[in-house]
């Protein structure tokens, strides 16, 4: 069953974003859906919520927008790893996002899908929790006088290249509601 949406959850969903952040192809920026929100609670839970409970994202609400930026202080604009590809969405999208990420991290949590060592894209785990984890791992292995390494991988736009048959299934699979499969 999936569970009710809230406005406690809209609420924190609309909390975060900066006043100047960018609108998707939709042109609305973030600041109206906060007023509206903050007139009358009821309003985007009426929208929201039957989009939640039919575990439905209309067609419409897919669109982006791409919008390419220069990193600074590259020697050469030859390359494409010269640049930054920012893929703004649909600002209403975005709000549903923000909802159901939290149940989807939740839910993977619940039923140990994530790595405990996991920290990147993670609320309130970032970059800065990984190094304090691996400097408290190697100074508990030190101690004993044990030889310690580590190992550092990047991949690169490694999420691009997902099957997303793949991780519906492992999802699934996972025992991930269906709703937030979906």
């Amino acid at each position: 069953m999936v569970p009710l949406l809230t406005a406690d959850e809209i609420a924190a969903a609309l909390a975060r974003w900066s006043p100047t952040s960018a609108p998707g192809p939709d042109g609305i920026p973030y600041s109206p859906w906060k007023q509206v929100n903050k007139i009358n609670l009821a309003i985007l839970l009426q929208i929201l919520a039957p989009l939640v409970l039919r575990e439905y994202h209309p067609a419409s609400l897919k669109g982006s927008n791409g919008v390419v930026l220069d990193k600074p202080g590259k020697p050469s604009y030859e390359s494409s790893s010269s640049f930054w590809l920012i893929v703004l969405i649909h600002t209403f999208s975005k709000i549903l996002e923000r909802i159901i990420k939290p149940r989807l991290l939740a839910a993977a949590r619940l039923r140990g899908l994530l790595h405990p060592n996991h920290c990147g894209s993670l609320h309130a785990l970032s970059t800065y929790d990984a190094c304090l984890t691996l400097t408290n791992d190697v100074e508990t292995l030190q101690r004993p006088r044990l030889k310690v390494s580590s190992m550092f991988l990047y991949i690169k736009a490694g999420f691009d290249n997902v099957d997303n048959n793949t991780l519906a299934g492992i999802l699934s699979d996972g025992g991930i509601p269906p709703y937030l499969v979906s």
